[in-house]
């Protein structure tokens, strides 16, 4: 049996919910406060408006999913070539519902709770950029003559097309064949992919953190 929610918990799946049922605008304390079970004023203690305890959510959020992602990387054997990686932040994305709906269903709720007064906190972005992919090139998983800022480009590029067509019934079958295809001209040929999987490791939990910038704000 799952221990209980503390009140930070509660409120913070509270606000989840009532963004994913109402949208941005939805989510008040005095809403917060009904779906959570707890009075207002306890809400106001923890979180001093709305945006605060969206950041909150969202930050809550990326940490989830990209342990999640960190766990699939790691039981693959394949799991540090770039396809592999690709795949299981793409998967992590839309198989989570708070995510799938920040990334594909209400992006304006994302924008404008990244905008919020709060955001210098810190809220974490994905994607992958070309300096991990340059990293996975140095450690030998990516291929030497492909160009890390292009293969970047275009991974941006596709997962921008899924979110904008979204939703597809065969999306498991386009992420797999966008995997494959990186499979096919980007992985390099390589049996021991655990070099890629600390490459990962490295670039999740530095998205999973407050940067030094953030802490001295």
């Amino acid at each position: 049996m799952p221990p209980p929610l503390n009140d930070v918990d509660r409120i913070l799946t509270a606000t989840a919910d009532i963004l994913m049922e109402g949208g941005y605008d939805a989510v008040t304390l005095p809403s917060i406060a009904e779906r959570s079970g707890l009075d207002e004023p306890s809400v106001a203690e923890l979180f001093e408006s709305p945006s605060e305890a969206m950041v909150a959510m969202l930050n809550r959020e990326f940490a989830a999913m990209y342990a999640g992602i960190v766990d699939h990387i790691e039981r693959d054997p394949r799991g540090g070539l770039l396809s592999r990686i690709y795949l299981y932040i793409l998967s992590g994305i839309y198989e989570r519902p708070l995510s799938r709906t920040l990334f594909v269903i209400d992006r304006d709720a994302l924008n404008r709770i990244m905008r919020s007064s709060h955001s210098f906190r810190y809220v974490p972005k994905v994607g992958i950029r070309g300096e991990m992919i340059q990293r996975l090139q140095e450690v030998g998983m990516v291929r030497r003559d492909v160009d890390a800022t292009m293969i970047s480009s275009v991974l941006s590029v596709c997962s921008a097309g899924l979110a904008i067509t979204a939703p597809h019934d065969d999306l498991d079958t386009i992420i797999r064949g966008i995997s494959d295809l990186l499979a096919r001209g980007v992985d390099a040929q390589v049996e021991d992919t655990q070099p890629g999987k600390l490459v990962f490791y490295d670039w999740a939990t530095s998205l999973t953190l407050p940067s030094r910038a953030a802490a001295d704000d």
